[in-house]
């Protein structure tokens, strides 16, 4: 309510029974671990069973086009090197982690044409999920399909660490692109955290909420 600039209200659940979730099975579920996958699963049971309407709805096309769009740079690294481009030139006064600052300087280089295709794009590719997600009331999945890696695992292997960190990014990532609103509730029974990701259209956040709030008590028994 704050970042809308309107009052709070009090949070109303809504009713899970008939609503439409929509599953995007596809390349959002691929390396997905198997204890992940089971407490997925089983929360997607238990909305079932209270008379939520389950199917599965595909958008690997969509996230595929949406891959070729920003193949060259992402939006954000674009956006940020001009935000950032003093430093990036000159040098940073304080140490930054090549990791933020390499795809930053590459992103620099990238010429206005470009970006201004990629904006067009993504228009119409959110128009196009929009269209999409007309027959759901939310998509579920796996917020992310790893529980996290220890520091330790991830020191001095670079291209495991560019792995770990796609696939950590990749479904949160999706609902960001296509300019969606997402929540993610803890999945229960896990070792280490991981969640269950709730998306709705654009504009729906109010909605989104009140759907979240009956799926937690749902799922916290």
């Amino acid at each position: 309510a704050i970042m809308a600039g309107e009052e709070p209200t009090s949070l109303q659940p809504i009713p899970l029974a008939g609503l439409r979730v929509g599953i995007p099975r596809g390349v959002l579920f691929d390396e997905t671990q198997a204890e992940v996958a089971a407490a997925f699963e089983q929360c997607i049971g238990k909305i079932g069973q209270v008379g939520g309407r389950v199917a599965d709805l595909p958008i690997d096309d969509l996230i595929a086009e949406m891959r070729a769009a920003t193949k060259r740079a992402s939006i954000a690294s674009m956006e940020g090197a001009e935000v950032h481009a003093d430093w990036l030139a000159a040098g940073a006064s304080v140490p930054v982690d090549p990791h933020v600052s390499g795809p930053l300087s590459r992103a620099l280089t990238v010429p206005a044409s470009a970006y201004i295709r990629t904006i067009r794009r993504r228009t119409e590719l959110v128009a196009a999920i929009e269209e999409r997600l007309q027959a759901i009331d939310v998509l579920a999945l796996p917020t992310v399909p790893m529980v996290a890696p220890s520091i330790a695992a991830m020191a001095g292997d670079e291209a495991l660490r560019d792995r770990t960190e796609g696939l950590l990014l990749r479904n949160t990532q999706v609902a960001n692109q296509f300019d969606l609103c997402a929540i993610s509730l803890p999945l229960p029974g896990m070792r280490l955290p991981a969640g269950l990701m709730l998306v709705a259209r654009n504009g729906h956040d109010r909605r989104l909420l009140g759907i979240a709030a009956a799926a937690e008590a749902l799922l916290r028994g």
